[in-house]
């Protein structure tokens, strides 16, 4: 990715963390990307373009942030999961891009495939992780590894989005998550 690209993606997301999707104006994203509004135009066509670009560059920079592959799998699921609840800003950009897009596709049905193809990465990814644990052993034998992965990221974006609006604390929804992870993956000689 060219970096004019990179640097505007990276001014979307910087925007709609502030203003949200609805308030993004490809004038303010120019702006803060310090490039014409016309560049903008040729990246990505229209402000529907910007979006779902933005939102693919936001998965990205999430999955640049995994738990690295020396650790078990456990211990990648945990990293992984409580790493988007991590108080980073670019965490909380990231995580309000992902909610914000999530709510616009409840009225915008043109980002309902890209949204249903991202979470299906994000879930892939944490199913991995999960497979990885029941491979080395860390992980409790018998898990469904995909339906593991889809209730866990389920559960990310729910507490992400209440810890967003200020209904927990980050700490809280931490604590919450971690007690889910421990349900679900159970301990690994409990077999």
């Amino acid at each position: 990715m060219s970096d004019r690209r990179s640097a505007i993606l990276d001014a979307a997301i910087a925007v709609i963390a502030r203003r949200g999707v609805r308030g993004l104006r490809v004038e303010e994203v120019a702006a803060e990307a310090g490039v014409a509004t016309s560049l903008l135009y040729y990246y990505f066509d229209n402000r529907n373009g910007l979006v779902r670009a933005t939102l693919d560059h936001a998965n990205e920079r999430a999955a640049t942030k995994l738990a690295p592959d020396e650790v078990s799998g456990r211990e990648a699921v945990e990293r992984t999961l409580l790493g988007e609840l991590d108080g980073g800003a670019g965490v909380r950009d990231t995580s309000v891009v992902w909610g914000e897009v999530l709510a616009s596709a409840v009225f915008e049905p043109d980002l309902r495939d890209q949204l249903r193809e991202a979470t299906g990465k994000w879930n892939e990814l944490v199913a991995g992780a999960i497979r990885g644990g029941l491979a080395d052993g860390s992980i409790r034998a018998g898990i469904d590894a995909d339906a593991c992965a889809e209730r866990l990221t389920a559960l990310v974006d729910g507490l992400s989005a209440r810890w967003l609006a200020g209904v927990v604390t980050r700490e809280d929804a931490q604590a919450l998550l971690a007690g889910a992870i421990a349900l679900e993956l159970g301990r690994a000689d409990t077999g």
